[in-house]
């Protein structure tokens, strides 16, 4: 959840617009003619600039894989991505992701999605609302530190609440977000709260939630001074926006293709619990836990993230793509 709210990937951005006037900031990286075509959805309060080592990697060929071509963008409201006019909720975040894949990717050339959070949530309502695509041009999901519903109900409700009182907990955090969009010094004092002192962030609740095992001084550091520079409104608008999220019952589509979920044991935003309702929800879907990391895991380890999207290529169904044959899934 490190905020790069101003950062730009080094490649010049496309623009794609949205119906109700966004302008998203998409970032092409690679070959444009590689047989595949990997499309990254980063978080709330991030960027495009976020994934660059991951990009860095997978545009490079190795051993048994080609190079993909790359395809990040800013969401809306992120980066250099405008907000537009409509009324946020993640169903709107998926339409975007839904017009990026159809305006920056090739009809002809499979592509594998890789959400982390927020853009995991993205991908689960292109999914649930536009079901089709899974199968046909997506041929293959990644959601890293994500949730089906209940968006940080691991910072607020235990796991023995019953069904009541976990209702009660979800409209309490919903009437905080409407509370916070009404108010903007309440959102300016809480977004102090959060971020904690700048000398020592690592005090604050949001970075001990972030971030696995370890000091990660330097890092969270950086990650304090950039979610800083994010106006207070717009943190409590989007987040009003993530508790908009439910997916359940909803995910059917993703059984089409291979579906890896990744999380990091010491995620408190999006906790290993969500992410096996998750898996649960999504038959045949391959959940990993990552000891010793918190929610920032795509960012702490992109080689595991590198070596996933390696692995769905693998699992993709076997046919002729481009020139070469994906092999038969196997085990990294």
């Amino acid at each position: 959840m490190t905020a790069l709210a101003l950062a730009g990937p080094r490649c010049p951005a496309r623009p794609v617009t949205t119906d109700d006037g966004a302008e998203i900031a998409v970032y092409e990286h690679g070959d444009p003619d590689a047989p595949v075509t990997v499309l990254l959805c980063h978080g709330w309060t991030m960027s495009a600039q976020d994934w660059r080592p991951h990009i860095d990697a997978l545009t490079r060929p190795r051993q048994g894989f080609p190079a993909v071509r790359a395809i990040s963008y800013d969401q809306r409201g992120h980066g250099r991505s405008t907000r537009g006019a409509g009324t946020l909720d993640m169903a709107l975040l998926g339409r975007d992701l839904g017009r990026v894949l159809a305006e920056a990717t090739r009809d002809d050339v499979p592509v594998v999605v890789l959400g982390h959070s927020m853009g995991g949530m993205a991908i689960q309502q292109l999914a649930a609302h536009r079901p089709t695509l899974f199968g046909d041009r997506v041929r293959g999901v990644g959601l890293i530190s994500t949730c089906l519903s209940e968006v940080a109900e691991g910072l607020t409700v235990p796991a023995d609440r019953p069904g009541a009182a976990v209702r009660r907990l979800s409209q309490a955090r919903r009437h905080l977000a409407d509370g916070l969009l009404r108010s903007p010094r309440s959102a300016r004092t809480v977004h102090r709260l959060l971020t904690g002192p700048l000398s020592h962030p690592h005090t604050a609740p949001l970075w001990r939630a972030v971030f696995g095992a370890g000091p990660h001084t330097e890092s969270v550091r950086e990650g304090a001074r950039a979610f800083r520079d994010i106006p207070a409104m717009a943190i409590a608008e989007f987040y009003a926006a993530l508790t908009t999220h439910d997916c359940v019952g909803r995910l059917g589509a993703l059984a089409q293709v291979p579906t890896r979920i990744l999380v990091g044991a010491l995620d408190c935003v999006t906790p290993p619990a969500q992410a096996r309702r998750l898996a649960d929800d999504i038959p045949g879907a391959v959940l990993q836990t990552v000891p010793g990391q918190g929610h920032d895991l795509p960012y702490e380890r992109p080689v595991l993230v590198v070596e996933t999207v390696h692995t769905l290529l693998r699992e993709m169904p076997r046919r002729r793509t481009g020139g070469f044959a994906l092999a038969a899934p196997a085990a990294l």
